[in-house]
């Protein structure tokens, strides 16, 4: 049996962590979830188990933050389960508490330079690490990583789905995959969508945030979609990558600046034109009507082969399989 901890604040980890989910179960392995936040337990396949661990805001000092008593009822599940590896999905504190049950432990490697205390430790702690993202677009994050680390691609809930068929229309699509925490800038984009507006460039759908609707499987919005805008969280690049379509890349605003660093590898595709929010809403407008433009002209984004999509979750299995015969010394 596996364990794989999942921090369900937004949605990114657990699309992530589903897909590879499966492809461990194609493997004959038993899943146990161990999910800190809201989770509807429709999402996942049946036979999986699912473990909600405590969330008090009040045990927290920062939002998001893993509480003691959830790494206090991770901890002892393993200890009862014994399970033959432990994924932890990006927490540093979770890693470090599986690693001092003497489990296998298998860590998510987030992008970006960091040398905070707790992620370094989590990367020596760690019996595997997973990259979700192609080889070689970020170098300076494994610097110090000893060599443990597997980069698998980008892992898509979408992997698996066949492209829907796209309607002929006389005028392009533009689909914005938007958030709807604090974390983005809504006026933002309420003037990047009265500017395309005014451009005559496409018509605008929205995913999500306050003026769109939410739609708890986007792939037919991706599937209609000449042009696609989207964050750099790595759910949302691999989601977006699947429809193989350009992209303009806006990253949001994180601590540690994970989602700068994944634009700053999609800068290299030519697929996917990268802004900043400090460009202003104008020229990101520009920017999507020159990538409308180059979807129009017919030319292929190959952003999903280059972003290394299809074959990622069944490579994360392989990563956490390929641990399971070993013993930690604690």
């Amino acid at each position: 049996m596996i364990g794989i901890y999942v921090n369900n604040r937004g949605r990114g980890h657990l699309h992530r962590v589903l897909p590879v989910t499966d492809a461990l179960r194609e493997r004959g392995y038993d899943v146990t979830l161990l999910v800190s936040g809201p989770f509807d337990d429709s999402l996942h396949a049946p036979g999986t188990r699912v473990i909600h661990l405590p969330c008090d805001a009040e045990g927290a000092e920062r939002p998001g933050e893993l509480t003691l008593s959830a790494r206090r009822a991770a901890v002892t599940w393993i200890d009862h389960a014994r399970p033959r590896a432990f994924w932890v999905d990006s927490s540093p504190a979770m890693s470090l508490a599986a690693r001092m049950t003497g489990i296998p432990m298998v860590s998510t490697l987030p992008p970006g330079v960091r040398e905070d205390e707790p992620h370094l430790l989590r990367v020596r702690a760690a019996q595997g690490l997973i990259a979700a993202w192609p080889p070689g677009v970020h170098e300076a994050t494994l610097a110090r990583t000893e060599n443990r680390v597997s980069e698998i691609g980008g892992v898509s809930r979408f992997e698996q789905r066949d492209p829907e068929p796209r309607e002929r229309r006389r005028r392009p699509r533009v689909v914005h995959l938007n958030g709807s925490g604090t974390g983005w800038d809504h006026r933002f984009w309420r003037a990047v969508r009265t500017t395309v507006d005014g451009l005559g460039v496409a018509d605008w759908h929205e995913v999500g945030g306050p003026d769109g609707s939410w739609h708890e499987d986007p792939w037919p919005e991706l599937c209609s979609a000449d042009v696609v805008i989207t964050g750099a969280g790595q759910a949302s690049v691999a989601d977006a990558a699947c429809a193989d379509v350009p992209l303009v890349v806006v990253p949001g605003r994180r601590p540690y600046g994970e989602q700068e660093a994944t634009a700053d590898a999609l800068d290299a595709n030519p697929g996917a034109w990268v802004m900043r929010y400090g460009d202003g809403p104008t020229a990101v407008a520009r920017a999507v009507k020159l990538q409308v433009d180059r979807s129009r002209d017919g030319e292929s984004a190959g952003i999903r082969s280059w972003w290394g999509v299809d074959g990622a979750a069944s490579r994360a299995a392989e990563v956490i399989k390929a641990t399971t015969s070993s013993a930690l010394i604690v």
